[in-house]
């Protein structure tokens, strides 16, 4: 069966330069960051994101500090682009509203733990009877069933690193710490990618499907790299020139007046050019780290000379003579200083929002570049509601009946 994507009814078309995904509609339930981020990211696109917010209260993440005045900047990080309808789900009247945006929608996505939308009667099996066309798109702590999900656990990006394996650093106390990248990103990203893959599934089928994600196997794929090599520890043979000297040089070292950050160089030759590089011409002719099995055996007395080799040089100084000579190294940057890098500049990654009350804010910029249909920031976050009455007449009721429904609760505004 050909499906085509028709687009929703009141979203301009036409115009690719106003983004991929111009004349998709999402109604976006989502909170907080997992699923405000993957939303953010299809908005700078073009869709058309309304944020289906509790009517005085609204996403957590605005009561989230630090604040600019009465802005959250986590809130007003991850919000851009999108509308506000504050809908009251217990008043069937709000219910009704939201099955005729559901009629009009493309996409629904939601962040909320398994079995909650079921509840207001928006679940799965509830909304497709509505709109056999819609992407539904979910992410959760734990997934969709299993003992955690059985248990009603509650989950967290923490909690999440944690059961999956990411707090392998260590703290200054010598515990266990958070290490790699946040689960609550990677699962947004995902389902984002996720909602994408259905909607041009959808171009093939004419149908919409249940999509979902979760923090957990976010947290666990996101160690792919290494985890391949964990799950198999009694299949491993031998190890590679390459994996051996990544394996025994560690990924960073002190410096005279700061850190570098050292990777690994893809050859094979890879910790010869490194000994060449700090002035070390005959180490790698010492017994001690001459073969792939010597260096790993040998790895503290390694890391030993080469520590004290960084500490007699400045980052800069290192970075000035390391890198023409092919060693792949970076200077160890805070975010404040990242901020201020030359290369994240020309990337357009730090921008200036306007925002009506809390002036300039400088904000990340959107990380995808395409050539034909750009991203583009057109609004700032929106206030709790700030948008119910035009998405009402949108939706066709006229000014009397929205009047009613503001007066009585079925949506808020401000």
């Amino acid at each position: 069966m050909e499906g085509t994507m028709t687009p929703p009814q009141s979203v301009p078309t036409g115009d690719a330069n106003l983004g991929a995904l111009q004349g998709v509609r999402i109604l976006d339930f989502t909170h907080v960051y997992q699923g405000p981020v993957c939303t953010q990211l299809l908005a700078d696109f073009g869709a058309d994101v309304i944020k289906v917010e509790r009517p005085g209260m609204g996403d957590w993440s605005r009561q989230w500090g630090p604040f600019v005045g009465d802005v959250s900047l986590p809130y007003a990080g991850l919000n851009r682009n999108k509308r506000s309808l504050a809908l009251n789900l217990k008043d069937e009247r709000g219910l009704a509203i939201m099955h005729k945006l559901v009629t009009r929608s493309d996409v629904l996505v939601h962040n909320f733990r398994p079995g909650a939308m079921e509840k207001l009667g928006l679940g799965y099996d509830d909304v497709r009877k509505l709109n056999p066309r819609l992407v539904y798109a979910t992410s959760s702590g734990w997934g969709d069933e299993g003992p955690y999900v059985e248990r009603g656990r509650g989950g967290h990006d923490m909690m999440a690193r944690a059961t999956s394996g990411l707090f392998d650093g260590v703290d200054k106390f010598g515990q266990p710490a958070p290490a790699g990248i946040s689960a609550d990103y990677v699962a947004g990203l995902l389902l984002g990618q996720a909602i994408l893959i259905a909607l041009l599934a959808r171009e093939r089928t004419g149908e919409g499907q249940c999509v979902t994600t979760d923090l957990l196997s976010a947290g666990f794929h996101a160690n792919t790299w290494n985890g391949t090599q964990q799950l198999n520890p009694d299949r491993i043979d031998r190890e590679g020139h390459i994996g051996a000297a990544e394996k025994a040089l560690r990924r960073v070292y002190r410096t005279a007046d700061d850190y570098i950050e050292l990777s690994p160089t893809f050859s094979p030759t890879g910790f010869q050019d490194l000994a060449l590089a700090l002035g070390f011409d005959d180490l790698p002719e010492d017994p001690r780290f001459s073969t792939n099995e010597a260096l790993l055996a040998h790895r503290e007395e390694l890391n030993q000379i080469v520590a004290a080799r960084f500490a007699e040089q400045t980052t800069s100084a290192w970075m000035a003579q390391l890198e023409p000579q092919g060693i792949l190294c970076a200077e160890v940057k805070t975010f404040e200083q990242a901020a201020e890098d030359e290369q994240v500049h020309a990337n357009n990654m730090v921008i200036d929002l306007q925002h009506p009350r809390a002036g300039t804010l400088k904000v990340q910029g959107t990380p995808i570049r395409m050539s034909v249909t750009p991203s583009h920031i057109d609004r700032a976050p929106p206030d709790l509601g700030a948008d119910g009455r035009q998405i009402l007449a949108e939706l066709e009721y006229d000014p009397g009946e929205i009047d009613v429904f503001a007066s009585d609760g079925v949506f808020d505004e401000e």
